[in-house]
């Protein structure tokens, strides 16, 4: 089934045969979007009597259709003056009606009913009731309120934004298919997953689903997590306006119906984080971080402890948990998590945030959505990040993916013997937008921080609206030098441009009127209109070319790319210049014994990756015969000089060289 339909009627004797013939439709343009619904989505209060003889069509660029399918017409009538009614409601509730006007205003241009009989052509019908261009937007803020997909209409207004920072943010949101289903449709399972690529819209789809609980629901206890604490941070501060924005006018009980924190937390402060009140609320002894304890390790023996519960006393600690960046945890915390709610457990992941990992054909199997639209970051930045992160220029690849899996992640794969061009459909955010002619993407040397300057200067005369906030600055590399860079790069920008500076690996989160500058451990499930990533050289670890692909798709306008060495990005530029040119990735697919050591490489990087540094380095230090004192030596100077510790021909080649020093 096409992925931008989505039918929220259930099928009788009298609706079946025409929606069937929408659903045809709808599989045959599959690059429209169209609902099928009988009443406006989101309240239970929206029903009406005649619902089973009616069929509402919901499409961009054509008119709202009322499809009758009986003659009865005083019914008819009656259920669309009670449709129209609720709707106009809605639109008051949400300040729309200053800006769409009243129904009676925009009924003959905007809707047209019909009742229909055997031999109802639907693609004819579409085509015959298409909208004119200038009301293309009232028509979409009118489908967005019966589809509950609300937008901020005070800034997004009705008139189209002419620069293309305004048109992006001011664009209208509408859920596609799969987002809708996993609003609105009940599944029967306790756990509901939803995988997507990075920009799918996975968190908002969290916060709609947070608000139905908090509103269905009188005292419901609720826990919303994630790993990364900037990333609870904003999430704390951002359900407060998403509540207010949604008009929620239940006042939020914090730590005692809803809690927001990290996983882990403190044992100081049971609402901390959702392992701390695990602990209080069982019990059970709290293990403090270290390098030796891990998820894996506190989660398996709190559910090990809760497991030894009888059950006519056991308890559960929370009615709904909703965990972001499921990619972060291990499957042992779903376990968990599973165990100690009494309803439903809600876990949104990004299909591709790791992009080495293994498993992303398991993972599209375990899960019940999968979202491949990508409405957050420009195609073209999209393919670019994936390809420099798999390293799909390079004659030796870091990652391949089967053709199933191609497909999972949103790519269309034409082949010509070994040649491959991967291809993305374009989305609606981005098609009526025309930013064919813009550079979304670009990779450039850099000499020094003048070069950064310079970039945010043109950004900011490019983009005359734009706010310090819409713009990040992400330091790709992890040596220690970077922390003395970043604090010169702020006192620049500062005298040079008068602009405040959010060293966010300090703060831990946003901060209105101040430019992004973080390390890139502190920009996780952030997002920015403009995105400047700075290294020294692109590296060819794994987890470099992880943090690479991650960091990049952290824009929805413009990702910079700016490279210090600049000896191995011309094929970076090369590959980049097709996808712009071509809307395509050109690459060659590896041999079948190429794939197998690229798979088996990545399975023994993530096995080192999980093992402790000393575990790591011992083998090593093995190999080489050297006794403890020298050990000692050189295990403090591996910390101190490589950045990739791990990484295992750096780390010989450092104690081939220093070994004889001892």
């Amino acid at each position: 089934m096409n992925d931008l339909f989505f039918n929220n009627i259930e099928k009788n004797d009298i609706n079946q045969e025409i929606i069937k013939k929408i659903e045809e439709y709808a599989k045959d343009n599959s690059r429209e979007q169209i609902y099928l619904i009988s009443a406006p989505l989101g309240g239970k209060q929206y029903t009406y009597d005649y619902e089973k003889n009616a069929v509402v069509i919901l499409s961009p660029k054509h008119k709202i259709i009322f499809l009758y399918l009986n003659n009865d017409k005083e019914s008819s009538k009656k259920y669309y003056r009670r449709f129209i009614s609720d709707l106009s409601s809605i639109s008051d509730k949400f300040d729309y009606k200053d800006f769409i006007g009243y129904s009676d205003e925009w009924e003959d241009e905007l809707i047209i009913t019909e009742t229909i009989g055997s031999n109802f052509d639907i693609k004819n019908f579409l085509e015959n009731n298409r909208i004119e261009n200038n009301l293309e937007r009232k028509n979409e803020l009118i489908i967005s309120l019966l589809i509950g997909s609300i937008n901020d209409i005070e800034k997004i207004g009705l008139d189209k934004p002419e620069s293309l920072l305004e048109k992006v943010k001011n664009n209208i949101i509408l859920f596609d298919g799969d987002q809708t289903r996993f609003i609105y449709k009940k599944l029967e399972q306790k756990k509901v997953s939803i995988q997507g690529l990075s920009g799918t819209g996975k968190t908002e789809l969290l916060l709609h689903k947070l608000k139905e609980i908090y509103l269905s629901e009188e005292k419901s206890k609720t826990f919303f997590t994630c790993h990364n604490i900037a990333l609870a941070n904003t999430l704390k501060s951002r359900i407060p306006n998403f509540f207010n924005f949604m008009k929620v006018e239940k006042q939020i009980q914090w730590n005692e119906q809803l809690w927001v924190d990290r996983a882990w937390g403190s044992g100081r402060d049971k609402n901390s984080g959702l392992y701390s009140y695990i602990c209080d609320f069982y019990n059970i002894q709290f293990l403090r971080w270290n390098k030796s304890t891990t998820y894996e390790i506190i989660f398996k023996l709190a559910l090990e402890e809760i497991k030894k519960i009888d059950n006519d006393n056991f308890e559960y600690a929370f009615d709904y948990i909703l965990i972001d960046e499921r990619q972060d945890f291990p499957d042992i915390f779903f376990e968990l998590c599973e165990k100690i709610t009494r309803k439903k457990v809600y876990i949104a992941g990004d299909i591709f945030q790791d992009i080495f990992d293994n498993n992303i054909e398991q993972r599209i199997i375990d899960v019940d959505y999968v979202l491949n639209r990508c409405y957050r970051t420009d195609p073209r930045v999209l393919m670019f990040a994936h390809s420099i992160g798999m390293g799909l220029f390079e004659n030796k690849k870091l990652n391949w993916l089967k053709d199933k899996e191609w497909k999972a992640c949103g790519y269309k794969i034409d082949k010509d013997g070994r040649n491959v061009c991967l291809s993305r459909e374009s989305v609606r955010r981005f098609e009526d937008l025309a930013i064919d002619d813009i550079s979304t993407m670009n990779i450039e040397k850099y000499d020094n921080i003048n070069k950064i300057i310079d970039i945010i200067e043109n950004i900011i005369k490019e983009n005359p609206t734009v706010r310090p906030e819409d713009i990040a600055i992400i330091v790709l590399d992890d040596d220690k030098t970077i922390y003395e860079f970043m604090y010169e790069l702020k006192y620049e920008i500062m005298n040079r441009l008068e602009c405040k500076v959010n060293i966010a690996y300090e703060s831990k989160r946003k901060i209105e009127n101040a430019i992004f500058l973080s390390n890139k451990n502190n920009a996780k499930g952030l997002e920015f209109p403009f995105v400047i990533c700075i290294t020294n050289r692109i590296q060819n670890n794994y987890s470099y070319r992880n943090t690479l692909y991650t960091m990049l798709t952290r824009s929805f306008i413009q990702s910079f790319l700016l490279v210090k060495n600049d000896e191995n990005i011309e094929i970076q530029k090369e590959g980049l210049k097709i996808i712009q040119n071509q809307n395509y990735i050109k690459t060659i697919e590896p041999t079948n014994e190429e794939q197998d050591d690229i798979k088996n490489t990545i399975i023994r990087v993530e096995e080192e990756k999980n093992i402790s540094f000393n575990d790591f380095l011992s083998p090593i230090f093995d190999s080489f015969k050297l006794d403890s004192k020298c050990r000692k030596k050189l295990t403090k100077k591996i910390i101190d000089d490589i950045e990739d510790k791990f990484n295992k021909e750096k780390v010989r080649a450092y104690i081939e060289f220093n070994k004889n020093y001892c």
